[in-house]
């Protein structure tokens, strides 16, 4: 049955890549649809940290389906709590930032969480005087960086130049270590909420991070109504990135109103479209209609430089595209041999002349590609 609908065929691209091999470190458990809608999970042992992990990953509504097009990833901890995924893919489908795969990183539900051990490089001193474990974070660094990631770029179609770290609390401070000690691993890094009481020693080699990584991104938050420790956590961090503004772009928000949990949900849409906008905005033009004879003429196949079919056809809808092994969808004449699919960043310009056109033109995300008329 044909998806007439331009967002929902787009979106349903995200399977249409087959899968490479994994890295020999990496072995998936277990695969399958997630609890979160539009997203799939799999559970995969590491070898660097002895366990498994759950990940779940949300495609965005346009993935790339163009020869050599890559989209960005944001990589979350904590699992996102359910809704980094979401989020993200409504605001890709939205346009207020770049669509990009959201790779959200928890625990198998019923199995032990170690969340403090991994998240903390060493031993730290609560506010309440306790001490929090920690020590592994050298591990969970090198199962995100030397096992995950290049999973994730095999498995997926991602840019390994553009991409995204983001923790909240205790994961906060892990991404402040990764910008301290590996600025280069990530584009970007969404720090909120940071446990500065475990790891103060990070404010000294976070103020050398931009000169050691230059053009890296950084969103700084907390919630204006946290405890006073946690606020200050947030601010020195900042502080110690603000030094060298040439080298290393910082924005940094106090959530007003807002606790230590509750501006967890306002945060990515603050900050995903400083840390990934798009190329262009998405345009909305209006449709014109075209005689049968002059939408016939551009009725056939073309064939993309990796050798995939691009039909061009009709249903009882109107005009239909189909990328071979992926979906249809509907497209709708703006001008003369000009197109476009309804609500996404999708369009489609043939070869303007008499007769037949002899090429067309794909536009997805700002990225173009050329399909000959076979």
């Amino acid at each position: 049955m044909t998806i007439r609908n331009g967002l929902v065929a787009i979106a349903a691209l995200m399977f249409a890549f087959p899968a490479l091999a994994a890295p020999p470190s990496l072995r998936i458990v277990s695969e399958g649809p997630a609890t979160q809608r539009r997203a799939v999970q799999m559970i995969v042992h590491s070898e660097r940290v002895g366990r498994d992990f759950l990940i779940q990953v949300t495609a965005p509504g346009t993935p790339p389906i163009l020869p050599g097009q890559k989209a960005p990833a944001i990589y979350v901890l904590d699992g996102g709590y359910d809704i980094a995924g979401p989020t993200g893919w409504l605001l890709g489908g939205a346009g207020t930032m770049a669509p990009a795969y959201v790779i959200a990183i928890s625990y198998p539900p019923g199995g032990p969480s170690t969340r403090e051990r991994d998240l903390l490089f060493g031993p730290g001193s609560r506010p309440d005087g306790t001490v929090a474990e920690g020590g592994g974070g050298e591990a969970f660094r090198a199962f995100l960086l030397e096992e995950l990631k290049p999973f994730m770029e095999a498995r997926y179609p991602l840019d390994s130049e553009s991409n995204v770290l983001f923790g909240h609390s205790l994961s906060g401070i892990f991404t402040a270590n990764m910008l301290a000690d590996r600025p280069e691993a990530f584009s970007g890094y969404l720090i909120a909420s940071p446990s500065l009481w475990a790891d103060p020693g990070v404010i000294d080699r976070l103020k050398t991070a931009a000169a050691r990584a230059p053009g890296r991104k950084v969103f700084v938050a907390w919630g204006a109504k946290e405890e006073p420790y946690m606020i200050e956590g947030g601010q020195k961090i900042s502080t110690a990135l603000a030094g060298d503004p040439s080298r290393l772009t910082l924005r940094t928000r106090a959530f007003e109103d807002e606790q230590h949990i509750s501006y967890y949900p306002l945060v990515m849409p603050a900050a995903f479209p400083f840390l990934l906008p798009r190329a262009a905005p998405i345009r909305h033009p209006s449709p014109i209609t075209l005689t049968p004879s002059q939408t016939q003429r551009y009725f056939g196949t073309y064939l993309l430089s990796d050798g995939r079919k691009v039909t061009i056809g009709e249903d009882e809808d109107g005009m239909l595209l189909e990328v071979e092994g992926a979906p249809a969808a509907n497209i709708h004449a703006e001008a003369l041999d000009r197109f476009y699919i309804h609500g996404v960043d999708a369009r489609i310009t043939f070869d303007a002349g008499q007769g037949p056109p002899r090429a067309l033109t794909f536009y997805v995300n700002g990225v173009e590609a050329r399909a000959v008329r076979k």
